[in-house]
C-alpha cells in the first residue's frame, strides 16, 4: 500500500446540510494538505444523513478548491443516470481539475427506496450498469458514435469537451465473477467495502490476478479509521459511528422484502456485528494502526492496494486530528524500507500510477 485515499461519505450529524457539506470539503483539504493521494466521495440519496446526493457538482468544487489530490467518484451508482451526461460531466471534471478525476461506478446501492424512486428495477440494473459502460468507453474515445443495446441507442454521437485522458480511469464497485472477468479483460480497477471480510477480499483478488490483469489499477480497500493518542481513546470515539453504522446496515438487511435480492454490499447481517467492524477497522493509537496496516498489507501481498480510509467519528475536528496522526505517525512507519516487503521477505508489488 503506496498511496492513500480518504473516503468522503458527507455526513450530516448536525442536521444542517450547509455545515455538512462545508465541513466535508475542509476535511478533504485538510487531507492533501497531508499528503493524501486520492479522496473517493460516496453517492447516496434520499438520506437526510449523508447529503452526497450529486457527485459532480461536489466534484467541480472540489478541482476548484483543491490542486493536487485525485477525485474520485466512488462509487457513482450508474444506472441511476443518463450515461450520455455522465460522459459530458465526467470529461468536465477531468478538465477543470487538470487530469485528476477517477471515475468509479456500481450498479446501485444497498437500499430499495433508491430503485423504486428512479424507477430502475434491482434485477435490471447491473446489465444497465454494463451496457452504461460501454457506452461510455465508446464516447471517451471516439466521435460520432453508433450505439445500440437493450436500454441506450444512439446513432452518431459525440460529447464535449473530450476526456483529457484516453482511457479515462475505470473502477468496478463489484467483485462478482462477471465483473471480475469484466475489469480483468478491459484494464478496469475494482473496489471493495469497509465490512468485506480480508478472507474473501484476498479469494477475489486472487480470482482477479488468474485472469491477467496487469494493465489494472491497484484494488481499492475502505476501512474505517480512528487513529489517537491511546487505544482506549481511540475505541470510544470510534464507537458510536461504527455501531450506529452496523446498525443501520442490520436495519436495511430487516426491511429488505424477502423478493429483493438485495443485501448491502453484498454481506450478511453478521457483517455488521460491533466486533466485525471493528476487526476490519484501523483503530487504535499509532503503533497499533501501524501492526494493522501491515497486518492488512501481509494478508493481501503481494496484491498492489490502495488504502481507502473512511474517519469513523462524528466530530469532524476527531476525524481531522486522526487524519493528521495517521499521516504524520502512521504513514512514514509504513513507507520505511523495511516495510514495503511482503510476509516472505520479498518486495512488495509497486503501485500502479495513474
Amino acid at each position: 500500500m503506496n498511496e492513500y485515499a480518504l473516503f468522503a461519505n458527507f455526513e450530516n450529524p448536525f442536521g444542517d446540510s450547509v455545515r455538512a457539506l462545508r465541513e466535508s470539503i475542509d476535511t478533504i483539504v485538510h487531507a492533501e494538505s497531508l499528503g493524501f493521494e486520492q479522496v473517493w466521495l460516496t453517492e447516496h440519496h434520499f438520506n437526510a444523513f449523508s447529503v452526497s446526493a450529486s457527485l459532480f457538482p461536489l466534484l467541480a468544487h472540489l478541482a476548484a478548491r483543491t490542486r493536487r489530490i485525485k477525485l474520485g467518484a466512488g462509487a457513482l451508482l450508474l444506472p441511476f443516470h443518463d450515461p450520455v451526461r455522465v460522459a459530458e460531466d465526467a470529461a468536465t471534471i477531468d478538465a477543470l481539475s487538470g487530469g485528476r478525476l477517477l471515475l468509479g461506478v456500481g450498479k446501485g446501492g444497498p437500499f430499495p427506496d433508491q430503485f423504486r424512486h428512479f424507477g430502475v428495477a434491482h434485477d435490471e440494473s447491473r446489465e444497465r450498469m454494463y451496457e452504461a459502460i460501454d457506452l461510455l468507453e465508446k464516447l471517451f474515445a471516439d466521435t460520432g458514435v453508433d450505439h445500440i443495446s437493450t436500454h441506450y441507442r444512439y446513432q452518431d454521437l459525440s460529447t464535449y469537451p473530450r476526456p483529457l485522458r484516453t482511457p479515462l480511469p475505470i473502477w468496478l464497485a463489484s467483485t462478482n465473477d462477471e465483473s471480475l472477468a469484466l475489469a480483468a479483460r478491459r484494464g478496469y480497477g475494482l473496489m471493495g467495502p469497509s465490512a468485506a471480510p480480508l478472507v474473501r477480499i484476498r479469494e477475489r483478488l486472487d480470482a482477479f490476478h488468474a485472469l491477467a490483469p496487469q494493465q489494472s489499477p491497484p484494488f481499492v480497500l475502505a476501512r474505517y479509521l480512528l487513529c489517537a493518542e491511546d487505544n482506549t481513546q481511540a475505541r470510544e470515539e470510534a464507537l458510536p459511528f461504527i455501531r450506529d453504522f452496523g446498525k443501520n446496515m442490520r436495519a436495511a438487511i430487516r426491511k429488505t422484502p424477502a423478493s429483493e435480492p438485495i443485501r448491502p454490499f453484498g454481506e450478511s447481517a453478521e457483517a455488521y456485528e460491533e466486533t466485525r467492524l471493528l476487526g476490519n477497522a484501523i483503530v487504535g493509537d499509532p503503533a497499533a494502526c501501524i501492526e494493522q496496516c501491515l497486518a492488512l498489507r501481509e494478508a493481501l501481498a503481494p496484491h498492489p492496494v490502495i488504502l481507502l480510509l473512511k474517519p469513523a467519528s462524528y466530530d469532524p475536528a476527531v476525524n481531522r486530528r486522526s487524519l493528521s496522526l495517521f499521516a504524520e505517525r502512521v504513514r512514514p512507519a509504513l513507507t520505511s524500507p523495511g516495510s514495503q516487503r511482503d510476509s516472505k521477505g520479498s518486495p512488495s508489488c509497486a503501485t500502479y500510477r495513474l
